[in-house]
């Protein structure tokens, strides 16, 4: 088992095998949360709200667990910098060179590996972001067809876009 001393205060020793885990355990959370993202939108494809809002609900629990790994990555990372006298601001990649010969290419793999998810799940952010708006521009469209009295638009004194059903409703509530 390799390890290492931290040089600060607390004296904590850690093992490239708690980092090896921790990457693991980072992975596995953003592939899971790519599989909720891609569910995700198929429920949006599929226009299925009530299992839209079960699995937005899920994605959002996914990514908190996926943001606490990573801000333990970060902690450990900037442990690692502060014990082989680097800039605290670096970035696991840039530590690699640092570590021991036989566990840069492991590292270096699970590195690009989460990077490539990240983006991955970037990108399908993004795309369901797109499609939900989309839907709903489309659905206003359908409504202004339906009852075009009810959604016509019109512009407020900033200048932004609103309903004027809305205005309507609200003079005729002060009545």
């Amino acid at each position: 088992m390799s390890s290492f001393v931290q040089n600060s205060a607390s004296s904590a020793t850690f093992t490239w095998e708690d980092l090896l885990g921790l990457l693991r355990d980072e992975l596995q959370e953003y592939g899971s949360l790519l599989g909720l993202l891609s569910a995700q939108q198929q429920n949006i494809l599929d226009r299925r709200p009530e299992s839209l809002l079960e699995i937005n609900q899920s994605v959002q629990t996914q990514m908190e667990a996926s943001q606490i790994l990573q801000r333990r990555r970060q902690g450990f990372v900037t442990s690692l910098a502060h014990s082989f006298g680097v800039s605290c601001e670096s970035n696991l990649s840039e530590l690699i060179p640092h570590f021991p010969d036989v566990t840069r290419p492991m590292f270096e793999s699970l590195v690009e590996e989460i990077n490539n998810l990240i983006s991955k799940v970037r990108s399908k952010i993004e795309q369901n972001q797109r499609l939900l708006s989309r839907l709903s521009e489309v659905t206003e469209q359908i409504l202004s067809v339906t009852n075009p009295s009810a959604h016509s638009k019109t512009y407020s004194r900033t200048g932004n876009v609103q309903n004027l059903a809305h205005n309507r409703s609200s003079i005729n509530e002060s009545a």
